[in-house]
């Protein structure tokens, strides 16, 4: 359940190694006890509880599969973004931030109850260092997946804990209202100059090889969806066709209406990163690339 990244520091794996619903995380063992995320199962966490007390969790943003566990630490501050803070405090600002609705909201097979508004107790910003004893973490702004996604930078050992800059087989994930594909692609590059040397991630565990390789790989995986979409776009389409070419999720699970949904809003995120390239344009709400 835990690797030690470095003293006092380590990698929390969450249930099915950490796969949505569940995410891993970071725990910090030190002066102060320092949870980053709490999606990681309740055995899990029921573990973690019987080490003793949590003083903090960092969230490094505000999706369900990142902070449904923090109800379990009732006395644990809670840190994250500034521009994250709001979704957080506010189940209707959650909905504002994803576009979702009553009818349209998070699975509650996953997460029962939906979602819940915690106190924030610290706002973060970019650059800032954290210090828990012996362990410093600088707070490293890589936004697009949520508006405040973080990741933690441990600048003596190298060890950077990416968050949900994943690279997961799946690829960038950018299906709120509020993600910014633009904003997205800034993040990786921003992570791949900081050159770790240990990359610990959300949902795809530790990476120790070829980190800069894998995380250009991982952007590949957008201009991949760009070049699909213009595939398609040889002819007119509307959103509604090209949501049913499949082209980000290759399938709907269920609820179909909720992915659909993620699909609509992806794909409308390439489309306009490909309308100020001047590559593709609109007319009586069908898109076509240029020729």
């Amino acid at each position: 359940m835990f690797t030690e990244l470095q003293p006092n520091l380590y990698f929390v794996h969450g249930k099915l190694s950490g796969r949505f619903p569940y995410c891993n995380g970071l725990m910090i063992d030190s002066e102060v006890k320092v949870l980053v995320d709490t999606g990681y199962g309740r055995s899990r966490i029921e573990r973690i509880i019987e080490y003793g007390k949590v003083d903090v969790i960092i969230n490094t943003h505000y999706h369900m599969d990142h902070v449904f566990g923090n109800r379990y630490f009732p006395h644990a501050q809670i840190w994250a973004h500034t521009l994250d803070a709001p979704a957080l405090r506010s189940t209707e600002q959650f909905m504002a931030y994803t576009g979702l609705d009553e009818s349209l909201g998070p699975d509650p097979s996953l997460f029962p109850g939906g979602p819940v508004s915690f106190e924030v107790d610290k706002e973060l910003v970019n650059g800032e260092v954290l210090e828990f004893g012996s362990v410093s973490l600088q707070v490293i702004h890589a936004p697009g997946h949520t508006p405040g996604h973080i990741a933690l930078f441990e600048p003596h050992s190298g060890v950077l804990f990416s968050g949900d800059v994943d690279l997961s087989p799946f690829g960038p994930w950018y299906g709120n209202l509020r993600s910014d594909l633009e904003m997205f692609i800034e993040s990786i590059l921003r992570l791949i100059d900081l050159n770790p040397k240990v990359l610990a991630t959300s949902h795809s565990g530790i990476v120790t090889d070829n980190i800069p390789e894998r995380l250009r790989d991982y952007l590949g995986k957008v201009e991949l969806r760009d070049e699909q979409i213009l595939h398609y776009l040889r002819f007119p389409q509307t959103i509604e066709e090209l949501v049913n070419q499949k082209i980000i999720y290759h399938r709907f699970p269920e609820p179909q209406r909720l992915y659909r949904f993620f699909e609509e809003v992806m794909v409308r995120k390439h489309l306009q990163n490909l309308i100020k390239q001047g590559r593709v344009y609109e007319l009586n709400q069908k898109f076509k690339a240029f020729d």
